[in-house]
């Protein structure tokens, strides 16, 4: 239960982030078209700034739908198991998971650091603002699906799987 409400708590974390996040992006692409083709005066920084909240946006939005279980998934597979073999399969599928979001952190992080000492040309930020979601991002996937593995570990012990109880 304690990885379920350490997900659950990450959930909010992210949706409160997201929110302003997915705001300000949408504003500044606006603002950027309107002043560069109504007044011909662009913000030559909106392009950097819109491209940083478009990779904090999808990578916050995707955690956001692997929490809420609506990422793409082999349903069509699912969907024609049942019991044991359904369990089996959801515990393989975590495991996977598990492993590919340990290597989105890990090569996220490598990003970030070598582009660490690199700037935005108009903003003059760094670019590990750019890189940062990633590894951010999958963090959080990696403890959603850490709920799901011992949610769907239970589920596999109740269908009568490695150590359940007669």
């Amino acid at each position: 239960m304690t990885l379920q409400r350490l997900s659950d708590w990450a959930d909010r974390v992210v949706r409160v982030l997201l929110v302003p996040i997915g705001i300000g992006f949408i504003l500044i692409v606006f603002l950027g078209v309107l002043t560069r083709y109504v007044f011909q005066a662009p913000i030559i920084s909106s392009v950097e700034l819109a491209r940083i909240g478009f990779s904090w946006a999808a990578f916050l939005g995707a955690a956001v739908c692997l929490k809420q279980e609506k990422h793409t998934r082999f349903l069509f597979l699912l969907d024609r198991l049942a019991g044991r073999a359904r369990a089996v399969v959801l515990l393989a599928i975590d495991l996977i998971s598990l492993a590919f979001f340990v290597l989105l952190i890990l090569k996220g992080l490598q990003m970030v650091q070598a582009v660490r000492e690199t700037f935005f040309p108009a903003l003059g930020w760094s670019q590990l603002w750019l890189y940062l979601p990633l590894p951010m991002a999958a963090g959080f996937m990696l403890l959603h699906t850490l709920a799901f593995l011992a949610r769907d570990a239970r589920a596999l012990r109740r269908e009568g799987g490695v150590g359940a109880r007669p």
